[in-house]
């Protein structure tokens, strides 16, 4: 740990132990005689697409009725007033006032699971009802919003419960309320709740501004948390200028933000944090404080300017246009719900940052304006920040390849572990190949699944055997520590181009007790590819322990099996074949859970994957194993063909 860690660690346990013993006294809130100003710029009802009003009509429909949804697809029956502090999954209400610092968010009774009890206080469908009032003059959807904003506020006191155990979440519920306040307002002054709304203010803002300045993320725990912290003080200040009082001025937030930009992500513009969805969780928290500064009159950084661009543009190209199987740590997490409606969130997001007239990517322009200004345009010339490696495009920095070729799309994982010294949200998963086929998911990386919940889940879906990485048989030597640590981290596998091949080396000497190189070479073959995995010592020779390989299928995904080394993979009526060379020692196919039982029965956890965030099923893999020999070379080869009926 750092000297300024140790500081800070220091710092902060003082504050905890004031804050404990007493609190400031609200009440003389310079937010008494303010009023609202800045940002955000709520755009005229009346422009509203057709898409949104239909989606917000529905959703604030279902939302009054007790139908909210947590990380996007999680269906949740939820009771009116909502119990703030309830695992609606686990069907566990943790309810209390208890002081939030003797509170342990990680080790909850149960099976419960603290991302449940956070995710209703984000406070999304309660900004989905403030859309819904500004956009149709909806009384209801007011009255509710601005009520069940009270009953939050009377369960959840400053620094006391649940909701208060993580600064990032207190700077979630800052973005929300500058959003919720400006969509409000108007229609506030109609129905009469303008007194009920600055009241709001005064209980919500100064001790949230207060806690989120005070007890900000620091070193190796920063990652897209300080980025969330900093982007809801931001647009809170911009907002109500008054609460500096509270926390620091609002061009200092802006120099600790740029240099959270320039760290969180690439020059390639990949997010170091190895995670593709927290990718464009951070990016959409930048954007709004961009945003913010803007609206505050602050001139805005061009490095900065310039980083979140190519943040952007990394996204739109390495993230598929569906079916999204995302690379590291994904727990759905969005920002502020901008889109028309969950599903097509994604492609919203693509059409919007290309400038598609489409009406996919109305709804973010109608909240957010016009998208960044990429030269060239997204798209349409050769990448900007990617080096051409052979069919690929080859991101150095964040270490990231795609290929997109026919209807193939390809994306190879070349990275390092993750980001700052925990690598928190990183996965296992150097020399992981995620294979599309006419934008239908075949091979997967198998996802996140959950942070707490399920130890032993989390663990398995992290490590390198739940990946297609060539495996030694004694392991690479990382292991998870916690939730959001590993035992070290590992070297960025190195790619050289063989005439149409591209291979990749990946020495873990640094990390492990046996100098070794796993490597991974990919070429064309006859419209498919063939994968051609070895691991040698450092004396040149092969492991001998061997290796195995799992290509992991996706879900609903059906094999029929040609031969002893030729599959066909459908699904969603597209198909591809398989083949594996002769030297592959033992082929498992393991299509349902018994067979796993009867061909791997010591993994309990093998075919598992998580299509989305606490969403965990079993679908077929191919596990392969190779042994070398002494006696002859060998060569461990799988190809994918298209399948002369797709």
């Amino acid at each position: 740990m750092e000297p300024g860690e140790i500081v800070a660690h220091a710092r902060k346990k003082l504050y905890r132990w004031q804050d404990a013993r007493r609190l400031p006294d609200w009440s003389g809130s310079p937010l008494d005689s303010a009023s609202p100003r800045g940002f955000p710029n709520i755009p005229n009802p009346d422009d509203a697409p057709v898409a949104l009003r239909e989606a917000l009509a529905s959703d604030a429909k279902g939302i009054l009725a007790g139908r909210w949804k947590a990380f996007c697809h999680l269906e949740l029956q939820v009771d009116d007033p909502p119990q703030w502090h309830k695992d609606h999954l686990a069907g566990r209400n943790l309810a209390t006032q208890e002081i939030a610092f003797k509170l342990d968010h990680r080790e909850l009774p149960d099976g419960a699971d603290i991302k449940l009890i956070w995710e209703l206080s984000r406070w999304h469908p309660l900004v989905r009802l403030a859309m819904a009032a500004h956009v149709f003059a909806d009384n209801r959807a007011t009255a509710k919003c601005v009520g069940w904003l009270e009953d939050w506020v009377k369960h959840n006191p400053p620094y006391r419960g649940w909701n208060w155990t993580s600064a990032l979440e207190v700077g979630m519920r800052l973005v929300q309320f500058t959003w919720i306040d400006a969509l409000l307002q108007a229609q506030a002054a109609v129905c009469g709740y303008s007194g009920r709304l600055a009241q709001l203010r005064r209980e919500i803002l100064p001790a949230h501004v207060r806690f989120a300045w005070r007890y900000r993320s620091f070193g190796s725990s920063a990652n897209n948390h300080l980025v969330g912290e900093l982007t809801g003080l931001i647009l809170a200040l911009a907002r109500w200028p008054e609460l500096s009082h509270w926390a620091t001025s609002l061009d200092e937030l802006q120099t600790l933000l740029v240099r959270e930009v320039l760290a969180q992500f690439a020059e390639d513009g990949g997010n170091r944090e190895q995670a593709l969805n927290y990718h464009w969780f951070s990016w959409e928290f930048c954007w709004q404080a961009r945003a913010a500064l803007v609206s505050a009159g602050k001139k805005i950084s061009a490095e900065m300017d310039e980083r979140l661009r190519r943040a952007a543009r990394f996204f739109w190209e390495v993230q598929v246009r569906r079916e999204p199987w995302d690379y590291g740590d994904s727990d759905n997490a969005f920002v502020t719900p901008f889109f028309a409606r969950e599903k097509t969130a994604l492609s919203e997001w693509r059409d919007w940052l290309s400038g598609s007239t489409s009406n996919l990517g109305a709804s973010l322009a109608f909240w957010l304006g016009d998208p960044p200004v990429f030269s060239p345009p997204l798209g349409r010339a050769r990448p900007a920040y990617a080096r051409i490696v052979g069919d690929w495009w080859f991101y150095p920095d964040t270490g990231m390849a795609i290929c997109e070729s026919g209807f193939w799309f390809l994306r190879w994982d070349l990275s390092s572990l993750g980001y700052l010294k925990t690598a928190a949200h990183g996965h296992l998963d150097a020399l992981h190949l995620s294979i599309w086929v006419k934008g239908v998911a075949m091979v997967v990386d198998p996802g996140t699944g959950a942070y707490y919940a399920d130890r032993q889940l989390r663990d398995w879906l992290a490590s390198g055997e739940a990946h297609n990485t060539p495996l030694p048989k004694d392991g690479i030597g990382l292991r998870r520590l916690g939730p959001f640590l590993w035992s070290g981290h590992h070297l960025q596998p190195d790619v050289v181009v063989q005439k149409e091949q591209v291979r990749s080396s990946w020495r873990t000497s640094e990390r492990t007790a046996v100098d070794r190189t796993l490597q991974r070479a990919i070429e064309p073959a006859r419209g498919g590819w063939e994968i051609t995995d070895s691991i040698v010592n450092a004396e040149n020779t092969e492991p001998r322990g061997g290796f195995s390989v799992r290509w992991q299928f996706a879900p609903d995904a059906i094999i029929k099996r040609g031969d002893s080394r030729r599959f066909v993979v459908s699904r969603q009526n597209i198909e591809i074949e398989v083949r594996l060379s002769e030297d592959w020692t033992e082929v498992k196919l393991v299509e349902v859970p018994a067979d796993r039982e009867k061909l791997e029965p010591e993994n309990s956890m093998a075919g598992l994957v998580s299509p989305a965030f606490r969403k965990t099923v079993f679908a077929p893999y191919l596990l392969l194993t190779a042994q070398p020999r002494s006696d002859k070379p060998c060569v461990f080869r799988t190809t994918f063909l298209a399948s002369p009926d797709s």
